[in-house]
């Protein structure tokens, strides 16, 4: 106590000595607003990195975003209406041909990814897709099956759905991904009866809570990112799969983005992880 009475001293002396000596607080004064001055750039700097970090990713996503807005006739509506098809045995072959009229750009083959803003997990997604897009059928070390059997080169396509996005809501105030969960809740259902035949599911990579929330396409428990690999009829042979659904992951595992990108290259062949032929469970 005695110790913290002396420093109270001290510094009130020092204090005292300030207030009676006019001439130092005109330089006080000018050294406080030119610290300052100085400091805003660097504040500055430091807000705007953190921001973009935290929207990089958000950035990425939306660069093959497909809109909820519009209710049913919402793009993402629309093509989830279409996957549905390719997925019923019943539609198929028809399906596919009027999904190839629409979606031209996609291809045989591509990841769909809903995803959210604010979303650790898809931060993390992010860093394997936009690596395994770079390298894709690029690197000798990240070809696809087909292009190492000197077929038609694949190409690396993603679609992307938000959860989360506060600016599509619906006339009763009920965001617009809860209607479109009620409207595709059969897509969603059928979707997890295929994980739930996945080797990737049997290697113990999916959580069953996690195939029961697909299942239930309950907004409150939804995740984010689930992401699914589609197979239109030719792809599909390949790999001995039915069309449409063939592959599904909640995040991308890895520890860091080459190994994420590694994990989507064996997703997208149906290696490792995710062959037929490795089921140790």
């Amino acid at each position: 106590m005695v110790v913290l009475t002396a420093i109270g001293r001290f510094f009130k002396k020092i204090w005292d000595w300030i207030k009676q000596t006019a001439w130092i607080q005109p330089l006080l004064i000018v050294g406080i607003i030119f610290g300052v001055i100085f400091s805003i750039p660097s504040i500055v700097k430091a807000v705007n990195a953190g921001k973009k970090e935290n929207s990089t990713y958000n950035i990425y996503y939306h660069n093959f975003k497909y809109s909820l807005e519009g209710a049913a006739e919402s793009k993402a509506d629309k093509f989830t209406t279409r996957l549905a098809e390719i997925c019923d045995p019943s539609k198929n072959e028809a399906a596919e041909a009027e999904f190839k009229k629409e979606y031209p750009e996609l291809g045989n083959k591509f990841f769909v990814a809903f995803v959210a803003k604010d979303c650790e997990e898809c931060e993390k997604a992010k860093e394997g897709f936009s690596t395994f897009q770079k390298k894709f059928n690029i690197n000798d070390a990240y070809l696809s099956e087909t292009d190492k059997n000197d077929e038609v080169k694949e190409t690396f396509q993603l679609v992307t759905i938000f959860t989360d996005d506060e600016n599509e809501q619906t006339e009763e105030n009920v965001t617009a991904f809860s209607k479109y969960l009620e409207r595709h809740q059969g897509f969603f259902e059928d979707a997890a009866s295929v994980a739930w035949e996945l080797p990737y599911f049997h290697e113990g990579k999916l959580e069953e809570s996690s195939l029961n929330a697909l299942a239930d396409a309950d907004p409150d428990n939804f995740l984010a990112p689930t992401i699914m690999l589609f197979e239109l009829k030719d792809k599909a042979a390949v790999s001995k799969r039915d069309a449409g659904v063939t592959e599904v992951m909640f995040g991308v595992e890895g520890d860091d983005k080459n190994a994420k990108a590694r994990t989507l290259l064996d997703c997208w062949n149906h290696t490792n992880d995710f062959s037929d032929n490795k089921q140790s469970k």
